[in-house]
């Protein structure tokens, strides 16, 4: 064969296409684009961060690892905001952890549209908006109507309404789940893990704060580890009037202004009704007579 021969190598039938290699520079990679974008030298860059020029090049190129410091001063330099921030902690190897949402705040008014929005599309079935701690923001009136159906609406009252406490509590609605500690054993695995993963003194205060509740068993992580959904849980109960099993899924969606926040912001949490007499119980709801609540959500005027 001669030397200039040229030898094509093909994948044998039905062997999948190589995957593209991941980047090993993603911070690098990400300061050298803004860099450029802002038509920066890297010796501008480096004067602007009170840093050598070398270095700059080294973060570019991975020779150097940024500290948390570096990453902030980089950003600030760069006119980063908020959400490209994460990006950039994230891609150094740290979290990002922004201010609490607000959605009482005028710059988070399209949001809060929005999910109004869709919690009012949700009628006659309950959904409710929550923050990463389970407390409740927004609530549409089925939620309230099947609260209320529980005899648990005064618990709902409290200043801080918390969807997790109201699932553990004898006061809310624990005495009429069925499936109590299947659901138990779910909900704390997933605060659990996203506290180990993240390491949120909240989320640590809220993994210890429901641990303590009487009759959870003592195997919970055993029994929910094999959960092969994460992105909704089942609840089976009973109201103090029927004593039929009503059965519903909710659905959980991560709403995450600040996508790379290490948790997200907040969690849309919609139920459907897995069978006829829970649908009808629901769609009941829309001649239930509800009185206005600070949680329950305001239809926007366009809307």
């Amino acid at each position: 064969m001669s030397s200039n021969t040229t030898v094509n190598h093909h994948a044998s039938p039905g062997t999948p296409p190589a995957r593209p290699p991941s980047s090993e520079n993603a911070f690098g990679q990400l300061i050298r684009f803004w860099r450029n974008t802002l038509q920066l030298s890297q010796a501008q860059l480096a004067a602007s961060v009170e840093a050598a020029p070398r270095h700059i090049s080294f973060l570019e190129t991975g020779r150097s690892k940024p500290t948390r410091e570096m990453v902030l001063r980089l950003a600030q330099a760069l006119t980063l905001g908020e959400r490209n921030l994460g990006t950039l902690l994230l891609a150094a190897g740290f979290t990002h952890d922004p201010a609490p949402l607000d959605l009482t705040d005028a710059k988070n008014r399209a949001l809060k549209d929005s999910l109004s929005m869709i919690l009012a599309k949700h009628e006659p079935f309950p959904a409710l908006v929550i923050n990463p701690i389970g407390d409740i923001v927004l609530c549409n009136r089925a939620w309230l109507a099947m609260i209320r159906s529980t005899n648990s609406l005064e618990q709902f009252e409290q200043p801080a309404a918390n969807l997790l406490d109201f699932y553990f509590s004898e006061a809310g609605l624990r005495q009429h789940i069925v499936n109590w500690e299947e659901l138990a054993c779910f909900l704390l695995l997933k605060i659990k893990e996203q506290h180990l993963l993240t390491g949120d003194s909240k989320l640590k205060e809220l993994s210890t704060w429901l641990q303590a509740y009487p009759g959870l068993p003592e195997n919970w992580a055993q029994r929910a580890k094999g959960a092969r959904q994460v992105s909704f849980y089942d609840v089976y109960y009973k109201t103090p009037v029927n004593e039929e099993i009503f059965a519903s899924r909710t659905m959980i969606t991560g709403v995450e202004p600040e996508r790379n926040a290490s948790v997200g912001e907040l969690q849309l949490h919609a139920f459907l009704p897995l069978n006829t007499a829970t649908r009808q119980q629901w769609e009941g709801f829309a001649e239930t007579d509800i009185p206005e609540h600070p949680l329950l959500y305001t239809r926007p005027q366009h809307f």
